[in-house]
């Protein structure tokens, strides 16, 4: 490289030494390298989807697809598994949530089907030792406690007034030592096989529920074998008429 004589040099300036090199040019600035490794967002992603945690592994694995888009660390793969097992979590769940609210019945009495029908529900019913109830009777009101459903009273009325239940069948439990609720079953299904004979279109109605009036222990002792059976509304209404004109 060769410069201008030194009477071409303005004031102020001057040549630079003979030989001396040209500066160089500014060194370029410092890039960092990439990040090695796997990201341990992703990691924790991938476990907690896989326990269960859902919201923290899908949070974990959308910061963790993030940051390795911008450092180039490894993981990307940990990451969506652990987001694609959050998801499969969530509609399991969900699924679960839907069919329990589908099977679920709508009340928490127990019911039985026969061949006249479905009859929804029961009330279990222990009327006093001396209650003798009839066939086509008609039961005013069914006044029961709340903790033991014990009916304390059946009072009998024409069918012609309002009431809130209708006798429907009688029978004589089989003798032996007094069941209790474990007889319960077997009396239930005998009544609902006779509501079906007594009026079919009562036992496929789903407001019609079954109760089942038998003796108490005291009264089983002295002998009294007899079971009731008293269709009455499940939405604890009156009404008037016989069920067997229905």
């Amino acid at each position: 490289m060769t410069y201008p004589p030194n009477d071409q040099w303005g004031p102020g300036q001057y040549p630079p030494p003979q030989g001396y090199p040209p500066a160089p040019y500014p060194p370029a600035p410092y890039q960092p390298g990439r990040q090695q490794g796997t990201n341990g967002l992703a990691i924790a992603a991938l476990v907690l989807g896989i326990i269960g945690v859902t919201l923290l592994s899908i949070i974990f694995g959308f910061i963790a697809l993030s940051q390795i888009k911008r450092t180039g660390q490894g993981g990307r793969g940990l990451a969506i598994a652990g987001l694609v097992i959050s998801a499969v979590w969530v509609v399991g769940v969900v699924l679960l949530l839907v069919v329990g609210a589908a099977i679920t019945p709508t009340s928490s009495s127990t019911g039985s089907t026969t061949s006249g029908g479905a009859v929804p529900s029961t009330i279990l019913a222990r009327p006093a030792p001396t209650t003798a109830m009839q066939v086509s009777q008609c039961v005013k009101d069914v006044n029961a406690t709340e903790e033991a459903m014990e009916i304390q009273s059946l009072p009998i009325v024409p069918c012609t007034e309002p009431h809130a239940g209708e006798v429907f069948a009688t029978f004589s439990a089989a003798s032996g030592a007094y069941p209790g609720d474990a007889g319960f079953d077997t009396w239930f299904a005998d009544c609902s096989e006779r509501l079906a004979g007594y009026s079919p279109s009562a036992a496929s109605d789903p407001d019609t529920s079954i109760s089942v009036v038998y003796p108490t222990a005291a009264a089983w002792a002295r002998g009294n074998r007899q079971v009731t059976c008293v269709a009455i509304e499940r939405s604890g209404t009156t009404t008037t008429g016989s069920i067997r004109d229905r």
